[in-house]
């Protein structure tokens, strides 16, 4: 299902998402929680996808599992992805 891309997507925090979901990174909270995020993948414009909400949230990111406390997850901002909840699988180009 593609979207009309004049629409802006809303964006969401990524504790909202539920598991299976895939998303990217469109906020990263605050500046001193930037440098840790990045460290572990995480960064603007990133695809992940959600594979346990809670406490810890659990991401994958490039195959990596990645988890995070609520509190950072709470920070970060996400759009979901166009056309499809898992969109790697069907080669959907952000951008």
């Amino acid at each position: 299902m593609q979207t009309d891309p004049a629409i802006p997507l809303k964006s969401l925090r990524l504790r909202d998402l539920s598991p299976g979901s895939c998303c990217i990174v469109t906020d990263m909270g605050l500046a001193d929680n930037t440098a840790r995020l990045k460290s572990m993948g995480i960064c603007l414009g990133r695809t992940l996808e959600v594979l346990k909400s809670g406490d810890p949230l659990i991401v994958k990111v490039y195959g990596t599992r990645i988890g995070l406390s609520a509190r950072l997850a709470e920070e970060i901002l996400v759009q979901g992805c166009q056309g499809s909840q898992r969109c790697w699988e069907k080669m959907t180009p952000h951008g």
